[in-house]
């Protein structure tokens, strides 16, 4: 069979190809916009007051489910949404070093949010007490400036601004 031959027959089964070759239609369907970042907390009164009090996020929703043992809670600040979950009987994760080294564990590592001055945003963090775990670094390659927060529960909060690209 010739090598041609192979190919046409690949392609009819949809064997190697994209969804972006599959047609608009599989690509429309796979186009994605940001709607949340959830995060399972032990304490979430302690989670949504630093959220509050550190981020400026405002509380959108609340809710309890299965008679108290799963609790919500939407916590927003401009186009950015963190749902805190609290659920009877969970288990804490594996333990994370400090920033940066909190990427060594595989998983999920940090929420990440855009500042448009990381200077002017580090500065109002100190003004209510709150210290970066890292301060302000350049990441070149990636065209960013960031610097990362600890919440109460040692999840990372990355404050992030493009500077270039």
């Amino acid at each position: 069979m010739k090598i041609s031959t192979i190919a046409l027959a690949a392609a009819a089964l949809g064997i190697g190809a994209s969804a972006g070759a599959q047609g608009p239609e599989v690509a429309a369907a796979l186009e994605f916009n940001h709607f949340m970042v959830a995060i399972s907390v032990n304490d979430i009164e302690k989670e949504t007051d630093w959220f509050v009090d550190s981020l400026g996020f405002t509380v959108a929703k609340d809710a309890v489910l299965r008679d108290g043992a799963v609790h919500f809670r939407w916590l927003t600040n401009g186009n950015e949404r963190i749902e805190l979950i609290k659920t009877v009987d969970s288990q804490p994760g594996p333990a994370r070093p400090a920033p940066p080294g909190h990427a060594a564990i595989r998983g999920i590592t940090q929420v990440t949010l855009e500042t448009p001055d990381i200077e002017a945003t580090r500065a109002a963090l100190a003004a209510k007490g709150v210290t970066p775990a890292l301060d302000i670094t350049e990441v070149a390659p990636l065209g960013i400036k960031v610097m990362y927060l600890l919440d109460p529960e040692g999840n990372a909060v990355e404050i992030a601004q493009k500077v270039s690209g």
